[in-house]
């Protein structure tokens, strides 16, 4: 009993090779059905088709960097490792270009990020041990650590109790500034901690 045609020049559907509309083996004298797709050549724009036997062959005796000279190989592997697409080292971008670059590629934009706006923050905002510590140092939100760690050092030098020898709160003050700063620390420690699938 013949087997039934599935789907077309397919020879392992079909009890002889040479079926109407299966392509023939590329290789000269060979009379099986070309299953098998070989590039011509490096440009991959053109290709033979071989049988299984022949497809083997084919691929032991092919050589694609042939005929290129050792720089071009090297070039080529180097290109093929970046798909091709040119690349700077981070060293060339200047910071600010890199935050914008990333984050451009972040939200998927090219468009720059609109100036931050002034935030009001709700009475349950204000009351935590964060913004009280801010309050003490004289800053507000937003701040960045090292805005902290600079305001730190000057209120540190100011109210120190060996430059206020005549002030009884010098000392106080130091120590409320201290822990304030402290409290700031930590909380951009414990934020920089954090996976950024949970910001």
């Amino acid at each position: 009993m013949p087997k039934i045609h599935l789907k077309p020049c397919s020879p392992e559907f079909a009890d002889t090779p040479g079926i109407a509309g299966a392509r023939a083996c590329d290789m000269p004298g060979c009379t099986c059905s070309g299953e098998h797709k070989a590039p011509k050549d490096r440009s991959l724009g053109d290709y033979y088709w071989f049988c299984a036997d022949h497809i083997t062959e084919y691929n032991k005796a092919w050589d694609f960097f042939d005929g290129m000279s050792a720089t071009e190989i090297e070039d080529h592997i180097i290109r093929s490792a970046t798909w091709d697409r040119p690349t700077r080292k981070f060293s060339d971008f200047s910071q600010e270009e890199l935050l914008r670059k990333a984050r451009a590629t972040y939200n998927y934009s090219d468009e720059e990020e609109p100036t931050q706006k002034k935030r009001f923050f709700n009475e349950q905002e204000r009351n935590t041990p964060e913004f009280e510590a801010m309050a003490i140092m004289g800053l507000e939100p937003p701040v960045d650590l090292a805005t902290v760690k600079e305001r730190y050092k000057s209120l540190a030098k100011k109210y120190h109790p060996d430059l206020n020898r005549d002030d009884p709160k010098a000392e106080e003050l130091l120590k409320s500034i201290n822990m304030a700063y402290t409290i700031l620390k930590l909380a951009y420690e414990k934020f920089d901690q954090l996976e950024p699938e949970t910001i």
